[in-house]
């Protein structure tokens, strides 16, 4: 009688580790909503960057790739490559946010640095961080969100009016 006890202990411990095991594996995909990181929009794979397409249309015609991120004196420096994987060419902005140890912004400028990805190329970005607590970055990529480059195209699409 008490092997039979000893068995049907072992069992339930071993299925019981067995689950949490399989429970703990399902959670593989940590920080970002699992939304967003299924369509390969945010990547936080690296320990101190979180990276954002922030365009699906760019998913798998860019590369967010190279991340640095490294002390320089008391400050932060990060540096960071796009690569463009594809023969068009992209006018794009940028976004460098700095963050502190527990993940809060420290240096909340809200500008947007527009530059050119022609075909098959890399840029390389540098950013320094303006504080001392200044320890991971989120580095957003996108396509320009400007009123008045929409306004020009719908203008040359527009008939001219005195034809």
């Amino acid at each position: 009688m008490g092997k039979i006890k000893m068995k049907t202990k072992l069992t339930t411990v071993l299925l019981t580790a067995c689950l949490a095991l399989s429970l703990s594996a399902c959670s593989t995909m940590k920080g970002a909503n699992i939304k967003y990181k299924s369509q390969r929009t945010i990547d936080d794979t690296h320990p101190r960057a979180t990276l954002i397409i922030g365009t699906s249309d760019l998913v798998d015609n860019i590369l967010i790739t190279n991340v640095k991120v490294a002390k320089v004196g008391l400050l932060s420096r990060a540096g960071i490559d796009v690569q463009n994987l594809t023969d068009n060419r992209y006018t794009l902005e940028y976004k460098f946010v700095w963050r502190d140890k527990q993940g809060f912004e420290i240096d909340a400028s809200n500008v947007w640095h527009r530059f050119v990805l022609t075909p098959r190329k890399i840029k390389s970005f540098q950013s320094v961080g303006k504080k001392q607590e200044a320890y991971s970055i989120q580095f957003t990529v996108r396509f320009p969100d400007d009123l008045y480059i929409e306004s020009d195209r719908l203008d040359r699409e527009a008939k001219p009016f005195f034809d």
